[in-house]
């Protein structure tokens, strides 16, 4: 006895000779890998020195000379012979490592009219 619901698409296909239907997964692919990827790709173009912050607290400091989806090429110069490799699951933060200089002018936080100072009371001290 062959059950088959509904006619074949892209999402469904016969499994060998039992007749079975088998749904195909299909991977939608995510923003976010895309975004990093462009995150990275800005960065090996720039070839601007950026700092990488570890999982384990640990800080490296280099330019990105390339990168793919699971980990990241980290040199001293754009001509570096022996890069680390980072792998991207161990990386927490990646920031440039000298601040644009557009930013240098930063409102104190005080100064601004939208500044609300708030009240927060003084706890008792234990002994």
């Amino acid at each position: 006895m062959r059950l088959v619901f509904g006619p074949l698409t892209a999402a469904r296909t016969l499994a060998g000779s039992s007749g079975e239907v088998v749904k195909q997964e299909k991977k939608v692919p995510r923003p976010s890998r895309k975004l990093q990827h462009l995150h990275f790709a800005a960065h090996s173009a720039s070839r601007n020195t950026v700092i990488v912050h570890l999982s384990n607290g640990t800080r490296l400091t280099g330019i990105v000379l390339a990168s793919d989806n699971y980990m990241i090429l980290l040199g001293k110069t754009g001509e570096d012979p022996m890069p680390t490799v980072v792998y991207k699951r161990a990386i927490t933060v990646v920031t440039p490592a000298h601040a644009p200089e557009a930013d240098a002018a930063v409102l104190d936080a005080e100064a601004s009219p939208d500044f609300v100072r708030l009240y927060i009371p003084r706890t008792r001290k234990r002994r």
